[in-house]
């Protein structure tokens, strides 16, 4: 079976959906205290679109969204965020490594100014030249298309948010057709550190299937996806692909995080590893 069959299988979108809405329910039935990950992007919208149609479905309270804030959002992401989160009456946490954000020094962090916790973190997961030194001492720098980087920003900001609000089920947007890493991913993933799981409704989306639901459910849209963006994640490192709308780019045939400023593809498998979506 190759990895096109896995990822497409013939099924329609009516079917990805149906998918996603058992596996959503079947989550819901399991576990006590599940969230959405919410970023404002496609994806993550998609799902949390699907959890809100499920939660009303069974009559309950939207569930509550976790917010990664690395620090770097684009202004509209954050505006996106406060707006639907009003309209769709749903609570939002926002996870912080407020250690990390605190020390950074123009492009830098250095290790000295990290607590223990992110000191040991930052040389586990740090891949040969991340680690830089100057006459201050040693420091990554502050940008989330580094292993160190996305690790100390990203993963142990969620990490310790899980641990805080008792998070026992965390619904993703990562999708088959992403990433050779996530090619082989299941519906529901146990994780250990902290102990959880990740539920991943729409996992047997294509990027095209991500825009027909979109549109054909009439989602908010990030502006920056009008501009050309096929991926966003900090306004430092994503670049627009195109001068086309992102579903009016060539979305079989190209790199849907060709806009990084740096391919992360190579150390996505690393970065799962040690926690990251």
């Amino acid at each position: 079976m190759t990895q096109e069959i896995r990822i497409e299988g013939g099924l329609s979108l009516n079917a990805k959906v149906a998918i996603a809405k058992i596996v959503i329910n079947d989550a819901i039935d399991r576990f006590k205290r599940p969230f959405v990950v919410w970023s404002a992007g496609k994806d993550s919208m998609v799902v949390l679109h699907l959890v809100r149609n499920v939660a009303e479905e069974r009559h309950m309270d939207m569930l509550p969204a976790l917010f990664i804030d690395h620090g770097q959002h684009y202004e509209e992401t954050i505006e996106m965020l406060d707006k639907i989160s009003k309209e769709w009456n749903f609570k939002v946490i926002y996870a912080r490594n407020e250690d990390a954000l605190s020390a950074v020094k123009g492009n830098k962090i250095y290790l000295k100014d990290l607590n223990k916790e992110n000191q040991e973190e930052a040389k586990k997961i740090a891949q040969p030249g991340e680690i830089l030194k100057d006459e201050n001492g040693e420091y990554f720098e502050y940008s989330l298309e580094t292993s160190v980087g996305n690790h100390i920003l990203k993963t142990i900001a969620m990490n310790n948010a899980i641990k805080r609000y008792r998070i026992d089920a965390l619904f993703t947007g990562i999708r088959w057709d992403e990433n050779p890493a996530r090619s082989w991913e299941v519906f529901i993933s146990p994780r250990e550190n902290p102990p959880h799981v990740r539920v991943h409704p729409i996992l047997p989306f294509t990027e095209r299937n991500i825009w027909e639901y979109t549109f054909k459910n009439n989602l908010p849209i990030h502006p920056l996806y009008y501009q050309g963006y096929r991926s966003i994640d900090g306004k430092y490192d994503s670049k627009k692909t195109s001068d086309k709308p992102a579903w009016e780019q060539d979305l079989e045939h190209t790199k849907e995080r060709a806009g990084r400023s740096q391919d992360k593809e190579g150390m996505m498998e690393k970065l799962r590893r040690f926690g990251y979506m």
